[in-house]
This record gives structure tokens, C-alpha cells and sequence, in this order.
């Protein structure tokens, strides 16, 4: 049985809440001290970190107190506006646009090179860490650009699940512990005929500004791509 937080998350609409789901397995923190669900209060700043579970969002860890207006996020770049310094991102677990404020500190990067805020463009994939809530935005401390549209990827890991009927897998890619959704659209069909869940492949993907598609794949002990 699991109980539900209520939360609005930085930089939301007043009106834009989001309900998380914690149980028993979640771990409670105040100020850096294990805590319990009984110390969380209304209208507190809370961190929690978050996973999806089925349809619901879930909540590993939840940190109360001073320190927990810090935070970090993920998804897609709406806009970016250079005047304002206004980051408009279409958040990977609330599905809803939220507001970052860019500061003249913010860091930018892209794997281990610096960037500059010229390459926060619309359709770009990027995580952040953001600092306490200013008025209606948070204040970007860094951003790391994950993906730009057009960008090669190269995963390789298990298969985690499959879908023929969406021409879709997941993919436990080893060189991050990240699982990717890949679209296999471009694909001929009869690709995935020795792909099988669980199996270790090797996929070449395209990020085209929405998913992952793969361009080839084939199977991690193979010398030719299936394509």
C-alpha cells in the first residue's frame, strides 16, 4: 500500500501540483539526518527523487529542511529566451512547462567540454541542477545537454523491453546506467528476428528532436549490423 504526496514542483504554475507515491521503501532525510514521512509538514521545501513506477511517479528519497531547495530535473528545451534569460523546459516527470532562470554563473556543458547558452536550443534533451526558488523560476546552477536533434548515438546493454507492434525497445545502455527508449520505424522488417529481451546488443541511433531511432542494430556478439 502506498501513501501520496502532494508537491508543486520549482518554477511550476501555482496551480500545476504533483502527486507522489511513497511507501515503506522510501528513505525520509532532514537536514542530512535519517527522518520519517511523520516530520514532513505543510508547506515545507522538500527534494524528492524520483522514479517511474508503472503510470505513477515514485519516490525513492525525500529530503526535508534547509537544504532541500535544491534540486535537478530532466526533459526537453521549449524555448530559451536570451533577454530574460528565461529557460523554458518541458519536464520529463510532470509533463508540464516549467520556468529556470540562466545566470551569468549557470554552467553549460555537453559531456566533459564547456558550452555556452547559445546551444540551448528547442528540442534539446538536457538535465539540471537548480538552486532556491526566485519568485516563479529557480535559478540554474548547471546544465548538461544530453542531446541536441540530429545528434549519432551509439548504445550498447541488454534489451529491457520490447514492442514489435510500436517498433519500439528499451535499451540498458552500459556506459551511463541509463535505459533509452529507441524506435526501430527505419528499420526493415524482420530486424529484430534474433533480438530477444535480455539479449546484449549494439544500436546506432539518431535523436530527431522527439525519440531515439535506430539507424542499425545487431546483437553484441555479431560482426555484421542487422539493418
Amino acid at each position: 500500500m502506498q501513501d501520496r504526496l502532494t508537491i508543486q514542483p520549482f518554477g511550476a504554475k501555482q496551480k500545476q501540483k504533483m502527486n507522489v507515491a511513497f511507501d515503506v521503501r522510501t528513505h525520509f532525510f532532514r537536514d542530512g539526518q535519517p527522518s520519517t514521512q511523520r516530520d514532513v509538514k505543510v508547506g515545507e521545501r522538500v527534494y524528492v527523487d524520483t522514479m517511474l513506477n508503472g503510470t505513477k511517479i515514485f519516490a525513492k528519497s525525500i529530503w526535508i529542511g534547509s537544504d532541500a531547495a535544491a534540486g535537478s530535473g530532466r526533459g526537453q528545451i521549449l524555448s530559451y529566451d536570451p533577454q530574460s534569460r528565461v529557460l523554458t523546459l518541458h519536464d520529463e516527470l510532470s509533463a508540464q512547462p516549467v520556468k529556470f532562470n540562466v545566470g551569468p554563473n549557470t554552467l553549460v556543458r555537453q559531456g566533459s567540454e564547456t558550452r555556452s547558452v547559445a546551444d540551448l536550443k528547442p528540442g534539446a534533451l538536457i538535465s539540471l541542477t537548480f538552486g532556491p526558488e526566485q519568485g516563479r523560476a529557480g535559478t540554474v546552477r548547471e546544465i548538461s545537454v544530453l542531446a541536441q536533434p540530429g545528434t549519432q548515438f551509439l548504445f550498447f546493454g541488454p534489451i529491457t523491453y520490447m514492442d514489435l507492434s510500436r517498433k519500439l525497445i528499451a535499451v540498458a545502455n552500459e556506459s551511463d546506467n541509463t535505459t533509452y527508449e529507441i524506435y526501430l520505424e527505419t528499420l526493415p522488417p524482420g530486424s529484430l528476428r534474433d533480438a530477444r529481451p535480455g539479449g546484449e546488443v549494439r544500436v546506432s541511433a539518431v535523436f530527431d528532436g522527439k525519440h531515439y531511432v535506430a539507424r542499425s542494430i545487431e546483437p553484441a556478439n555479431a560482426s555484421s549490423s542487422i539493418q
